[in-house]
């Protein structure tokens, strides 16, 4: 057949039209090959495809031509190649596979390319993650999955089941209904504890819990409530923790015995009171301030002592504003600075804190308190008021009558000491010091002797003074003549007090109108060292 010039020409560009075609087909074929894995191919998927990896490391035979994986011959790179390629076909695969590598959770997923559909699982064994890519027969409602990887979700699924059943908690399922569908073991333990012999495991299974709403009208999520669950024969009341989300049509419902929690709550609710109790009748005022610095806790004496209302002090108030509030009722020392005042109130937590917080607060009034801070449990800090006002005016009156006293003794011309029963100087007058120089500094009746047996002419009565302070002679008032070196004669009386105490008075001889001492013109002439006259 003999062809014309147009025709050869037609056959000619058809020619040409076809190579390009096939080759612009054939270009785009690599460039999909030379883009990963993306787009997945069906392939050689009639037989399962497996994939073992060892710390992500491919060891299983694979082919050259293998469509998930971009690089074959890079075992290095394989895991992230399927996961990549698993992705494309379901986006849950990447996060499965990272599951199953991290604790070894199996899994079966469906992927899809187009309206075929693929099989995929994996599961972990002997310390390796085999995954298994299989195609699934169309048309029928059973579909293939891998044995290996379906006997790894019947084993999770019994560990589910073994650990429902071993949780103390209870767990079960209702209905849309109500009606229960599902439990646990704790919650058919609790219902034959709780039930009597008529009403034990008889399915439906019983509703302990029937009077607690278990949902609402836009389905949420219930929180945890508690109820109180009598049991029959009196055997005493259990405590439960519920909540409840939903699940499909019904809810899912956990429960938690908390029968220690609320023994304990209610022995501490009795030992506060108990506490409350106590603190009601005691005289100082207590406020203790969590670890927030939160009042939680005071009793009647407060309220009585700062004035504060009681409903306010039941508000929970916070540490400064409790000091506020005593500042504006004037119950303690107004503060010549407000703001360093309020800046030292760091310090004074902190002091309480450390437990070394006591000051002495004089209220405007004239009454004073007396403050002191202790550490508690948990970070909470206690204050203790105390009106020591009474205390304080007959400590003033005490010190006033010492000082009245003290007086009258240094208007005295007669050198007057006093020693307690343990032979202890308690007082002395000016006149004491003047005939005495130094005898103020004398802390015991032994070292008063030593002096005045230093300054006087050799005599017993030293030794006797000694005696009669110590109690360890007859205590009956007698009077002595002692002779000093410089020649003076001073009569020295000896007297019992109450309580053990004793008196020692020096008095020049002259001035008691006696006559002079025997020997006092021989040593008037020698003058004793440190003595000076008391004339």
């Amino acid at each position: 057949m003999t062809l014309s010039d147009p025709e050869m020409i037609l056959l000619l560009v058809g020619i040409s039209l076809a190579a390009g075609g096939f080759s612009v087909v054939f270009a785009a074929m690599l460039s999909r090959r030379d883009r990963g894995p993306s787009h997945v191919l069906l392939r050689g998927f009639d037989l399962p495809r497996s994939y073992v990896f060892c710390d992500g490391y491919l060891v299983s035979d694979i082919t050259d031509t293998d469509p998930l994986l971009t690089d074959p011959s890079d075992r290095v790179a394989a895991w992230g190649d399927l996961r990549e390629s698993l992705g494309a076909l379901n986006p849950d695969a990447p996060d499965r596979l990272d599951a199953l590598r991290r604790d070894g959770s199996a899994f079966v997923l469906i992927g899809r390319i187009g309206e075929d559909e693929l099989s995929l699982s994996g599961r972990r064994s002997q310390g390796r993650c085999l995954v298994t890519v299989a195609s699934l027969e169309p048309g029928r409602d059973r579909r293939m999955i891998d044995r290996a990887g379906l006997d790894a979700l019947e084993d999770e699924a019994e560990l589910l089941r073994q650990g429902l059943d071993f949780t103390r908690d209870l767990l079960w399922q209702e209905d849309e209904t109500g009606q229960i569908i599902w439990a646990n073991r704790a919650y058919f333990d609790l219902v034959a504890q709780a039930a009597d012999d008529s009403d034990r495991l008889v399915w439906p299974i019983r509703k302990l819990f029937a009077d607690v709403a278990a949902s609402d009208s836009g389905g949420k999520e219930v929180g945890a409530q508690r109820v109180k669950l009598d049991t029959e024969g009196g055997s005493g009341a259990i405590w439960i923790e519920l909540a409840s989300q939903p699940h499909g049509q019904g809810r899912l419902f956990s429960g938690r015995r908390i029968d220690r929690l609320v023994a304990s709550e209610t022995s501490l609710r009795d030992f506060v009171q108990t506490l409350s109790r106590t603190f009601a009748h005691l005289p100082i005022g207590l406020a203790i301030f969590d670890k927030r610095r939160e009042l939680v806790l005071f009793n009647p004496a407060l309220v009585s002592l700062s004035t504060l209302p009681g409903d306010w002090l039941s508000s929970r108030p916070d540490l400064y504003a409790f000091l506020d509030r005593l500042r504006e009722k004037q119950r303690m020392p107004e503060p010549k600075d407000y703001q360093s005042w309020r800046a030292s109130l760091g310090d004074l937590e902190q002091a309480a804190r450390d437990g070394t917080y006591q000051e002495m607060w004089t209220l405007p009034d004239g009454n004073t308190f007396r403050v002191i801070g202790r550490p508690h449990a948990d970070g909470a800090v206690a204050f203790l008021f105390e009106d020591i006002s009474q205390e304080v005016t007959l400590t003033r009156k005490f010190r006033g009558d010492l000082d009245l006293l003290q007086s009258v003794m240094d208007a005295s011309d007669e050198a007057i000491c006093v020693f307690s029963r343990d032979g202890r100087m308690v007082l002395s007058n000016a006149a004491c010091g003047v005939l005495w120089p130094g005898l103020e500094a004398m802390g015991s009746v032994a070292d008063a002797s030593r002096l005045w047996q230093g300054a006087c002419d050799p005599t017993p009565l030293w030794g006797e003074i000694r005696d009669f302070v110590g109690g360890y002679t007859d205590r009956s008032a007698w009077s002595e003549r002692v002779l000093l070196h410089d020649g003076r004669c001073l009569a020295c009386r000896i007297a019992p007090l109450k309580g053990g105490a004793s008196v020692v008075s020096f008095l020049e001889q002259k001035k008691l109108a006696l006559p002079e001492c025997p020997d006092s013109k021989a040593a008037r002439g020698r003058k004793a060292p440190g003595l000076v006259s008391a004339r």
